[in-house]
């Protein structure tokens, strides 16, 4: 963490997002000086009224901004201004053109977990650059709803039973346990009565 109570300039067009910045800011260094504005102009008027600032916060598609070539301007008038761009625009060439930037230290998508936001901020206040690393969302199962009756056989196939047996415990036929399994089966996505009675219910 730095000696002195750092300024941090945080641009984006978004209230919500300068919101969560200012946050992430805060849990990281405890406490900053943090300067919003929400364009390219403002920006520009913000890093020169402030040359002493640590970090700047900046996203690429605000008005103001060219989708990005501005940035080029910004780091020009102020090189020793450590440069962490958070941004919707993630194609190869807008990443490419922002990280050949000197003081560029990161580029994050605004996808991305606050923990990668976090590291992000910590490179640059120690003069590091980070490689790109877009994260894609992790697949999700999904939602699986069972009806009660297919509920019920599931229990009592976790608890070993054959379904001749759970017929009988729930006085229907053997047939219709069978369809009731492969219906479990299918809304489970697995391919036996092992893993259906493994499967565990709070990981679905």
């Amino acid at each position: 963490m730095l000696d002195s109570l750092p300024t941090v300039l945080i641009a984006d067009d978004h209230a919500l997002v300068r919101d969560g910045m200012r946050g992430l800011i805060a849990a990281w260094l405890g406490s900053a000086h943090c300067i919003e504005v929400g364009d390219g102009d403002a920006l520009m008027r913000a890093a020169a009224a402030h040359p002493g600032a640590q970090l700047a916060l900046v996203d690429l598609n605000m008005p103001g901004m060219e989708r990005g070539y501005r940035l080029t301007e910004l780091a020009h008038r102020h090189p020793g201004l450590p440069l962490v761009v958070i941004s919707a625009l993630t194609t190869p060439d807008v990443v490419r053109r922002s990280l050949e930037i000197p003081s560029v230290c990161a580029f994050v998508p605004k996808s991305a977990p606050s923990e990668q936001i976090s590291a992000a901020i910590d490179a640059a206040l120690h003069g590091r650059k980070l490689p790109f690393a877009h994260r894609a969302p992790e697949a999700r199962r999904p939602e699986v709803v069972l009806t009660p009756r297919m509920e019920e056989v599931r229990q009592l196939l976790r608890q070993g039973m054959s379904n001749k047996l759970i017929a009988r415990t729930l006085g229907i036929s053997e047939g219709t346990v069978k369809n009731h399994m492969s219906e479990i089966f299918k809304a489970l996505q697995v391919s036996n009565r092992t893993q259906a009675a493994q499967l565990d219910a709070d990981t679905l």
